[in-house]
C-alpha cells in the first residue's frame, strides 16, 4: 500500500540509512522544453497511520506520531515505533524510494509523571492497554536513536483502544470488485486449516478478483473489545472469511467450500 504517493514522472533509487538496506540504481527522466532542461521527479511517502486532526489540534501537537503498545512494567511502557521512524526516514529523501529491512524498532517511555488519557478525554489505566492499541504522541522522530535504544521523552499519551471491528475493517478491500480472504485463528492453539500457508497463498491469489490472503489471530486472553470471533459471529475457529468492499461476505472451515464460493464470485 502506497498511501500519499504522487507520481509526477519517474525516479527510482532504492537506498537506505540507519535501519535501511542499500542497493544502487537510479534513473532520471529528463525533458527539454523551450530550451530548458526539466528533471522529472517522483515523490514517495512511507505509509504510516496518522494522528486524527482533532487530537493534533486539541493537544497542539507539533510532531504527532502513532506508536503501538507492546507491554508495560514497573518503570516503562514499551512501544513499537517502526512505522513512524520509517515514515520519518523516507521524508528525508522524498524523491527516492527507500527499502527498509523487515525488522521492528522499539521504544520506551518512562511512567514517571506520565499521563494516559483516551481519545475522547476519558481516563485510561495501563491495565486497559492491550497489544497493538494505538498510542498518539507528540515526539520528533529526528531525535530518536534506535541503535542506542533511546528513551522517548513524553509526559502525555493519548490512547486509542483498538476494537475487533477496527481490526477487521483494515482487511476490507478498497474496490467493490476486489475480495480478500483471511484465516481467523486462535494464537498459540496450533490450529490452522490445511494446506500450508505458502500453498494457500498461491492457490487463492490465482483467482483474479482475490487481492489478498491474510492470517488474523484471535489473541489469547484478549479483552471483549478485541473478540474477533464474536464480532464476526463465528461458531468456532479457525475459519476462512471472505471480505468484500463493505464487510465480511462468507465464512467456512472447509477449503473445498471456500473454493466453490470463490468460483461463483464475479
Amino acid at each position: 500500500m502506497q498511501r500519499g504517493m504522487k507520481v509526477i514522472a519517474t525516479m527510482f533509487l532504492v537506498a537506505g540509512c540507519s535501519d535501511a538496506s542499500v542497493t544502487s540504481e537510479q534513473e532520471v527522466v529528463k525533458e527539454s522544453v523551450a530550451g530548458e532542461e526539466l528533471i522529472a521527479e517522483a515523490t514517495y511517502e512511507y505509509p504510516a497511520k496518522k494522528v486524527p486532526d482533532e487530537i493534533t489540534a486539541k493537544h497542539e501537537m507539533k510532531h504527532p506520531i502513532v506508536a503501538y503498545f507492546r507491554g508495560v512494567d514497573e518503570e516503562f511502557i514499551y512501544i513499537d515505533v517502526t512505522e513512524a521512524l520509517w515514515h520519518h526516514l523516507q521524508s528525508l529523501t522524498p524523491h527516492t524510494e527507500v527499502h527498509f529491512e523487515s525488522m521492528t524498532v522499539d521504544g520506551v517511555i518512562s511512567k514517571e509523571n506520565l499521563i494516559l488519557i483516551g481519545a475522547n478525554g476519558q481516563q485510561v489505566t495501563e491495565e486497559q492497554l492491550f497489544q497493538d492499541d494505538y498510542l498518539y504522541l507528540d515526539y520528533d522522530m529526528s531525535q530518536f536513536n534506535s541503535i542506542a535504544d533511546d528513551e522517548i521523552e513524553s509526559d502525555l499519551i493519548i490512547v486509542d483502544l483498538v476494537t475487533a471491528e477496527e481490526i477487521i475493517e483494515e482487511y476490507y478491500p478498497s474496490s467493490p470488485n476486489e475480495y480478500h480472504v483471511a484465516m481467523i485463528y486462535i494464537e498459540g492453539s496450533g490450529q490452522v486449516i490445511d494446506p500450508e500457508w505458502d500453498k494457500m497463498d498461491i492457490l487463492l491469489l490465482d483467482y483474479p478478483n482475490i487481492h489478498g490472503f491474510h492470517g488474523i489471530r484471535q489473541e489469547d486472553n484478549a479483552p471483549d473489545r478485541r473478540d474477533l470471533q464474536a464480532e464476526l459471529e463465528l461458531d468456532s475457529l479457525p475459519q476462512f472469511v471472505v471480505f468484500g468492499h463493505q464487510g465480511p461476505l462468507y465464512a467456512t472451515d472447509n477449503l473445498e467450500e471456500l473454493l466453490a464460493y470463490l468460483d461463483k464470485l464475479e
